[in-house]
């Protein structure tokens, strides 16, 4: 027999902290009046040691601290409960990862223009 083991407060806590980089997560959470209670809200401020070495290093999506950020305003926790608000978030976060995708190629190809200024034909 088998015995599985329970993932780790590390686990947990790395998962629920990215978890907050969906918008409709979050919509979840305010539309369900997670932000209306006091100890969910010191939770979300304990979690701002995400933001420290080493922890931030095993963050794969790091956007979820800039939402963070977001909820620990009162007016963001009101707004994100709207569906159109979350889905305006999402596609702003999808419009930033599509850019950052594009300045990446952009540097790439410039890297390798100057380094082929340099080679001798």
């Amino acid at each position: 027999m088998t015995e599985e083991l329970s993932p780790s407060r590390f686990e947990v806590e790395l998962e629920f902290v990215q978890s907050l980089a969906h918008p409709f997560y979050v919509n979840f959470l305010a539309q369900n009046q997670y932000f209306e209670k006091p100890e969910f809200l010191q939770y979300l401020q304990y979690l701002e040691y995400w933001r420290q070495q080493p922890y931030r290093d095993y963050l794969v999506y790091p956007n979820c601290l800039h939402v963070l950020t977001l909820l620990q305003q009162k007016s963001f926790r009101d707004q994100i409960a709207r569906g159109d608000i979350a889905k305006m978030v999402m596609d702003d976060m999808y419009a930033q990862w599509l850019e950052k995708g594009r300045t990446a190629e952009v540097n790439s190809d410039n890297d390798a223009d100057v380094k082929n200024e340099g080679v001798e034909m």
